[in-house]
C-alpha cells in the first residue's frame, strides 16, 4: 500500500536531518521560489513556508492547493502528499517503472496517479527540459481535478494541467530561483532575484527589500533603454491578486530617456525597499502576499535576440505578528 499508515502529523513519522539529494523532484529550500503562469494569464507563486523535521515541507501553494505539506525521501526520489485526512499518500517514486499507479487523494476530484513517462521532454517559459517525469491523474469529477504534471530533477514541478468548466487549464514555470541558479537563463543572460526568505514580523519591520540582478554571461554588450528615471518597480499583491502597494508610491522621477549598458561579464543590480502599508497608507493585515520586482527598461533593437527574457521575478511574502508572552 502506498500510504503511510495513519499518524499524528509531525510526531509518529521518524525523521533524521539530511541534505536533500541534488536529484530531488521538489523544492526544499526556503530561499528558493517558483512562479507559474496559466493559460488564462493568471500567476501562482510558490515558496517553502514551513518545515517539520528534515523531510516535511509546507508550500504556500502546490497544484493550486494553499499551504500544502509534502514529504520528500532522503534521496529526493519519493514524494508523499498529505491528504485531507492527515494521511500521507505516495504521490510518486521516481525509481518506479512507467505504468506504476498511486492511489493518492489530492482532493475530492483527484484520487489516482500513474507514472506515465520518464525522461520525456517538456518546454515552458523558464526553459527546455529533457529529463522530465510525467504523472497522469484521474478521479470522479468531469470538469475539475488534475490532469497531468511534469517534474524535473534539480528543478521540481515545472508544469501541470487541470480540468475546469472552461476546459483544460495549463500552468507552466515562468521563472524560478534554484540554489545559485535562476531561470530562465537564455543566450548567456541570467536573472537573479532576492526576496525575504523568512516570514516578516510586522511589529519589527516597516519595509522589506527586493532586488533583481541582470548578469551578462554573453559576449555582447546589452543595452537597456528607459523612458524615465525609474529603472525598476516593486509590486505587492494580496492573495486575490489585487494590487496592494507599489515602491514608486510618492516618488518622483525625471522624464528624460536614458540607457544602461551591461558589458560581457558584468552585472547590474536593481533594488529597493517597499513600505509595508497600502496605497492609502493603511497598515497591512497578516497573511500571504505576492512580492514582485520588475526592471522597467527594454532591450535596444540591436539586442533584440534577448528580448523574450522576462525582466521580472516574484515570490511569496508572509506577514505575521510577534506573539506576546507574559
Amino acid at each position: 500500500m502506498n500510504t503511510l499508515s495513519k499518524f499524528v502529523f509531525g510526531v509518529s513519522v521518524a525523521v533524521v536531518a539530511f541534505t536533500t539529494s541534488a536529484q530531488s523532484y521538489t523544492m526544499t529550500s526556503p530561499a528558493d521560489y517558483r512562479s507559474y503562469k496559466n493559460s488564462h494569464d493568471g500567476t501562482v507563486s510558490v515558496a517553502v513556508v514551513d518545515s517539520s523535521g528534515a523531510n516535511w515541507k509546507q508550500y504556500s501553494s502546490y497544484f493550486g492547493k494553499e499551504n500544502q505539506w509534502l514529504w520528500v525521501s532522503n534521496d529526493g526520489q519519493k514524494v508523499y502528499w498529505l491528504n485531507e485526512s492527515q494521511e500521507a499518500d505516495l504521490l510518486f517514486d521516481a525509481t518506479d517503472p512507467v505504468g506504476t499507479e498511486y492511489p493518492v487523494r489530492i482532493d475530492g476530484c483527484t484520487d489516482n496517479a500513474v507514472l506515465a513517462e520518464k525522461a520525456t521532454t517538456t518546454v515552458t517559459t523558464a526553459g527546455h527540459f529533457n529529463n522530465a517525469l510525467r504523472l497522469d491523474f484521474s478521479g470522479y469529477c468531469y470538469d475539475a481535478g488534475l490532469e497531468s504534471a511534469w517534474f524535473v530533477p534539480n528543478i521540481g514541478l515545472v508544469k501541470w494541467t487541470q480540468d475546469s468548466i472552461l476546459g483544460s487549464v495549463e500552468f507552466e514555470l515562468e521563472h524560478a530561483k534554484v540554489g545559485d541558479m535562476t531561470l530562465p537563463n537564455q543566450g548567456g543572460i541570467e536573472l537573479s532575484a532576492q526576496f525575504p526568505a523568512e516570514p516578516v514580523i510586522l511589529s519589527q519591520q516597516q519595509a522589506v527589500e527586493a532586488s533583481i540582478t541582470l548578469i551578462n554571461h554573453s559576449d555582447k554588450t546589452i543595452r537597456l533603454d528607459f523612458r524615465s528615471g525609474q529603472t525598476f518597480e516593486i509590486y505587492l499583491y494580496d492573495n486575490n491578486n489585487q494590487l496592494v502597494t507599489v515602491w514608486s508610491k510618492d516618488r518622483m522621477f525625471t522624464q528624460a530617456l536614458h540607457s544602461i549598458e551591461i558589458k560581457p561579464g558584468e552585472a547590474e543590480r536593481f533594488a529597493g525597499e517597499l513600505e509595508l502599508s497600502t496605497l492609502d497608507g493603511e497598515k497591512l493585515d497578516v497573511g500571504s502576499y505576492k512580492l514582485k520586482i520588475e526592471i522597467k527598461g527594454s532591450f535596444s533593437p540591436q539586442a533584440s535576440s534577448f528580448s523574450q527574457i522576462p525582466l521580472s521575478a516574484e515570490s511569496v511574502l508572509h506577514l505575521d505578528n510577534m506573539m506576546n508572552h507574559y
